[in-house]
């Protein structure tokens, strides 16, 4: 039990190094995680987005709580998206309503996310 408790001590004190002041705490995984499940919804804009996919629609907004984030987040996106060059853009910008959600991250290709609040 000791050994756990030191682990943990030492995993966080680890984050806190990790993580520098005034950068932003989510991960381009943490994004592509949360949007993996909307790719063939996104790419054959037919039907309804599936449930694991609004669900992480919806969870895009607990990652992204600061600027930086929400930043981080932005090009996230819009780096996911170049690597799928079949994603429907009208789909995509269209997703957190056919989620039934709102996000603070816009989810399209032509924005300038250094300009996301």
């Amino acid at each position: 039990m000791k050994g756990v408790a030191i682990a943990l001590v030492m995993a966080v004190m680890a984050m806190s190094v990790l993580v520098k002041p005034g950068q932003a705490t989510v991960t381009c995984q943490q994004v592509v995680s949360s949007v993996a499940p909307c790719i063939p919804y996104l790419t054959s804009g037919t039907g309804s987005p599936p449930t694991a996919c609004c669900n992480g629609v919806s969870g895009l907004n607990q990652l992204a709580s600061t600027t930086k984030d929400r930043r981080a987040t932005c090009q996230c996106l819009k780096d996911t998206a170049d690597h799928y060059q079949n994603i429907k853009e009208d789909v995509a910008a269209g997703l957190p309503t056919a989620c039934k959600v709102q996000i603070n991250v816009p989810i399209s290709r032509s924005v300038n996310c250094n300009d996301v609040q």
